[in-house]
């Protein structure tokens, strides 16, 4: 983490909390800031927040023009390409509950506070994430801030919940699609697949840059 926050320019030794607003900036996001700045403060120790606007100028304006405590170090963003990399330098994270973020956040061994979801089709991301045991739901700003400086300040707290999103996360998961789907095919097919004799084994990377299982093609 120490090394991914010098190099996005963040403060090296700070438990660090990322706030993500969805490529629009959508969410409540400067009131979510704000509300965190408030509680962070009264953390024993300093940490550091990191935001992230997305597209929308007009919010990122506003989070930079705030008061925070000076124990609160904070560093907005506008729209990043790189992600994957402010998810690296973090020690949790608020966000909307995207799917793509959840994945990538267990992925990290990052604790999720969800701030918000669309009705439906990202309903069922929340109990997910809550009774997985690596987050919490709120709508409320206040109780967003809370919860996670709660967080901040009982390191080993935070250190479970790290390791519950890290076993809940599955970074193989596209291969083990790909393989799935592959298997069918050649099942209906009729050819031969796995260690099944005229079989072509063909090795898929997983997340650790290490061949991983092998798929019949």
């Amino acid at each position: 983490k120490e090394a991914m926050r010098k190099e996005l320019g963040l403060e090296t030794d700070l438990p660090t909390t990322l706030v993500v607003g969805g490529g629009d900036g959508v969410g409540g996001i400067a009131k979510i800031a704000e509300a965190l700045g408030d509680e962070l403060k009264d953390v024993e120790h300093p940490s550091q927040l990191v935001v992230v606007c997305g597209s929308n100028a007009k919010i990122k304006k506003k989070i930079e023009e705030m008061t925070f405590n000076p124990k609160v170090k904070v560093s907005v963003q506008g729209f990043v390409s790189n992600m994957e990399d402010f998810m690296a330098a973090s020690d949790c994270i608020v966000t909307k509950a995207g799917p793509g973020t959840i994945a990538e956040a267990m992925c990290r061994g990052l604790p999720t506070m969800l701030s918000c979801f669309l009705p439906g089709q990202e309903a069922g991301n929340v109990p997910f994430v809550t009774e997985g045991g690596f987050g919490e739901y709120s709508n409320k700003p206040g109780q967003i801030a809370s919860t996670v400086a709660d967080w901040i300040a009982h390191p080993d707290q935070l250190s479970e919940m790290q390791h519950a999103a890290k076993e809940a996360g599955r970074p193989s998961a596209t291969y083990d699609i790909a393989r799935d789907i592959a298997a069918v095919v050649l099942k209906k097919e009729g050819l031969p697949q796995g260690n099944e004799p005229g079989a072509v084994p063909v090795p898929l990377p997983v997340a650790d840059g290490r061949d991983g299982a092998l798929l019949a093609a």
